[in-house]
Formats: structure tokens, C-alpha cells, sequence
């Protein structure tokens, strides 16, 4: 029997909780897996091979990355690819410094070092909302596969769009007198109440799902025309992707 090769373990810090997990790279199984998802250009496909490798790197039985807010899923996975694939990402860019005779415009190659991700997070925005009429409207942050699937659903205007999301988005509906989780409401009940909020209620919880956290990566770049220096903020998903 040949020999099997230890593959290294280590930590990963996620951000909306600060609760360490354990982890390993790809194995080449799992990074054929990613190849040939995003070769199919099937989104679906895509999803269930990103949830499937994130799911096989931690290195716990119970873990399932639906339990993550979407946020940190994508953390996870950009860390593990930095540390299976490579830490440097090749990104074109096109310098926008103003010169004397215009916009520079020069495109050029840059590598950014994944592993400068970080989650941006607004922290004014709270997850309990009181509206009008001491009512307090608890919100949660959807999961991967939750959040994928509301960007990529049926609704064709932004405004349905944001109405789904606030839908996933409500744990739980307080007022004076009761409490109301998600088991004691249907979905015909929810919509039906976000319906029927004033505006400004709406607009309350909207803006929660305005904020949401994001990751970006960082980096520096100089521009080998103008000689211009720029900070970079970078946040295309599918260029970590293998």
C-alpha cells in the first residue's frame, strides 16, 4: 500500500463570530471538482462544489457551511484557496489617474495577496430593528446557499428582489405582548406584513440589507505608464475561485 502524505492543518478565524475552525487544503479530488464546476458556467453547479470543498476542508463532522452567514462562507473559501492554490492573484486593472493630457487609461497586470481579505461591515447597522409602534423585528444574515439563491431567484425588479431577502432575513417579531419566531408564521403571514409597513418602517429594514458585510481584498498597484500608485479594493469572487 503506498503511502498516504499528511496534509497540513490549520486555523481560520471567521469574522462575524471569532469562533476558530480547523481546516485543510484542497486535495487535487477537490480542486478537479472546482475546475469542472466553473467549465459547466452552471451556477447551481458551482454552489454545490463550493459548499462541497468547504465542507470537506473543515475538519469537523457536525459542520455544515449552511449554518455560516454568506459572508463568512466566502471568507472560508478564499483563505482555503490561498492556502491550497496560491496566495497571489493575477487581476487586470486600468489605471483612472488624471494626468495633465487626461485619464491615464493604461490596462496592466497587477497580483494581489488574497490572504489581505478582509470583511467590511458598517457597524451602526444593528441586527434589532424597532419599528413604529414598539415593535422590534430581529434580523439574521442569510446563508451561503440562501443568499446565492435569492440573487439568482425569479424576481425581476429590485424591489420583489429586496422583499425576499428582508423575508429571509426576520428571525424573529417582538411586540409587547408576544414574541414570534420564524416556526409560528407562515410565509403568506411575513409577506403579508412587510407589505404592509409604512415606508419608513420598510425603509428601516432595508437598510440593513443594504449593509450587508462583504469581503474585499486589498492591495497597492503602480501603473507602469503614469507611475501612479493605487490602493485597490477587490471583492470579484469567481477570480478566487481556482
Amino acid at each position: 500500500m503506498l503511502p498516504k502524505i499528511e496534509l497540513p492543518i490549520f486555523e481560520v478565524k471567521l469574522p462575524s463570530s471569532a469562533k476558530k475552525l480547523k481546516v485543510r487544503p484542497f486535495k487535487v479530488k477537490e480542486e478537479k471538482l472546482l475546475l469542472m464546476a466553473i467549465e459547466s458556467n452552471d451556477d447551481n453547479e458551482i454552489l454545490d462544489a463550493t459548499k462541497q470543498v468547504i465542507n470537506n476542508c473543515v475538519i469537523d463532522d457536525k459542520f455544515d457551511v449552511d449554518s455560516l452567514p454568506f459572508f463568512d462562507a466566502d471568507y472560508l473559501f478564499i483563505v482555503l484557496r490561498a492556502k491550497s492554490v496560491g496566495e497571489s492573484v493575477d487581476i487586470k486593472f486600468t489605471c483612472n489617474n488624471s494626468t495633465d493630457s487626461g485619464i491615464c487609461g493604461q490596462e496592466f497586470s497587477s497580483k494581489i495577496d488574497i490572504l489581505n481579505c478582509k470583511i467590511q461591515k458598517d457597524e451602526s447597522i444593528k441586527s434589532d430593528i424597532v419599528l413604529q409602534g414598539n415593535i422590534t423585528v430581529k434580523m439574521r444574515y442569510p446563508s451561503y446557499t440562501a443568499m446565492k439563491s435569492l440573487m439568482e431567484g425569479e424576481e425581476t425588479d429590485n424591489y420583489s428582489r429586496k422583499i425576499e431577502i428582508i423575508m429571509e432575513c426576520i428571525e424573529m417579531v417582538v411586540d409587547k405582548d408576544s414574541v414570534h419566531t420564524r416556526k409560528d408564521f407562515t410565509k403568506e403571514e411575513l409577506r403579508e406584513f412587510i407589505e404592509n409597513l409604512s415606508k419608513e418602517n420598510f425603509s428601516r429594514l432595508e437598510k440593513f440589507i443594504d449593509n450587508f458585510p462583504s469581503f474585499v481584498v486589498t492591495s497597492k498597484a503602480k501603473c507602469p505608464k503614469c507611475k501612479f500608485t493605487h490602493n485597490i479594493e477587490y471583492s470579484e469572487f469567481e477570480s478566487f475561485f481556482v
